[in-house]
Parts: structure tokens; sequence; C-alpha cells
């Protein structure tokens, strides 16, 4: 039993040095106007620091329109950011009509991002649910956009 424990506590400590992405939130537009809701498009930067490349694999996140929230979802988008690179991306919601997304609803996002480097052994750990890398993003923001195209998945 205490070979397992050793076991669990170094790869815990093998899957700490991951180095997340950096993920910074550029501007919410609204991209289609419904009649009961409307889709709102969440644009992304994200930056990978490593000389490696990174997969992102799910979005968690959680959109508040005047303080209330409208939004909650989950979002896969399996894309790699290249080793020291940047690359612009989207993720979506839907925001009910009564919530007034436009020009003058401050709104704010936070949510997490799950990733994993792709080597064979981080795969491993992801797969057998060992590690599952995250990194946080929040943000927020006095009125949203319009125009632009609506989110697909990666």
């Amino acid at each position: 039993m205490r070979t397992y424990a050793a076991i669990a506590a170094v790869l815990c400590l093998l899957c700490a040095c991951t180095t997340p992405p950096g993920i910074s939130v550029t501007t919410v537009d609204v991209v289609e106007v419904g009649k009961t809701a409307n889709q709102i498009a969440i644009r992304i930067q994200l930056s990978n620091p490593t000389k490696a490349p990174i997969r992102i694999d799910t979005w968690k996140y959680f959109v508040r329109v005047r303080n209330d929230q409208v939004y909650s979802g989950e979002w896969v988008a399996s894309i790699t950011i290249p080793p020291e690179s940047r690359l612009l991306t989207a993720i979506p919601a839907v925001v009910p009509l009564q919530s007034q997304p436009g020009p003058d609803s401050p709104w704010s996002i936070d949510g997490t991002l799950r990733y994993l480097e792709p080597t064979r052994f981080s795969q491993l750990l992801y797969d057998l649910g060992l590690s599952r890398p995250s990194a946080s993003f929040n943000a927020s923001g006095a009125g949203m956009g319009s125009g632009g195209t609506i989110p697909s998945a990666g």
C-alpha cells in the first residue's frame, strides 16, 4: 500500500511541473441576434511560453451580464498551441434576450481551461485521470462588441 502512495506522490510532483498556457480575453461580441437569445463569441488570445506544444482540451466557463449569471457551459476545443507562440480562438455562449447583451452591457467571465502537454507520459496520466492540469481565467468589460464569426469546434 505504501508503494502505491509513493508512486502517486511522485506522479503528482511530476504533473505539477507543467507550465500553463497564457489566457487573455480580448473581446466579447454579439454575433447572432435571435428572437429569444443572442449568441456571443468570447474572443481569446492563448500563448504558449514553453518549447513544447500545449494541447487545449476543454473550457468550462461562466458568463455574467449586469452581474447576473446568464450562461454556464463547457466547450471542447481540441487545438494545439505551437511552441513559443500565440493564437486567437473563440468560445461561444448563448445569452437570453432579457439580459440585453450589447454595447451598454457590463459583462464578466470566469472559468478554467483544461490542457495537457503532448508527451506520452502526460497523455497517459491524463487518460488515466491522474493528471488533469488546468489554468484559471477571468475578465470583465463595460460593454460588448458586435459582429464577427461564430466560434466553431477546433
